[in-house]
């Protein structure tokens, strides 16, 4: 599914985007605020099932995701502080039929999600300062982490 109309800095839980392409399920996202200001929102996320059942992500995200077309995975941005380097962000993969959420190692900027097309994700890399095209996949990147839901 592709993504265009939103941003990291303007998204909120009525948008379409958040929604599966079959409309099953959704992300629901909570305490919005802005990092700094001016800056791009995070808050809490949460994976609402088809069954209504919410499943609070661990950490804080930002968006907006981006779903494939055939609602089983969904990325999306997963804020990382750090107290020694600055904070930055990684790719977060919900797999939707497994029931997890997989953190990838790589650091970002700022990430601009665009397009859920296989097992790769594109967009954008700070997509306002110096931007960078993102084409990252996901069957070769290094994991960092994995939640069970």
């Amino acid at each position: 599914m592709q993504n265009h109309s939103l941003t990291p800095w303007n998204f909120v839980n009525d948008e379409q985007q958040l929604y599966s392409p079959d409309a099953s399920q959704s992300l629901k996202y909570e305490s919005l605020q802005e990092m700094n200001q001016g800056g791009p929102l995070h808050g809490s996320c949460f994976w609402v099932t088809s069954g209504n059942k919410q499943y609070r992500l661990p950490g804080t995200y930002g968006g907006p995701p981006v779903w494939d077309a055939k609602s089983r995975c969904v990325a999306l941005p997963l804020w990382q502080t750090a107290l020694i380097s600055s904070t930055g962000q990684r790719i977060a993969l919900l797999n939707t039929r497994l029931r997890k959420l997989v953190v990838f190692q790589q650091k970002f900027r700022v990430l601009h999600l665009q397009a859920l097309e296989g097992w790769v994700v594109t967009g954008l890399d700070s997509p306002i300062y110096t931007p960078s095209p993102l084409f990252f996949n996901f069957e070769t990147a290094a994991i960092k982490h994995v939640f069970e839901l």
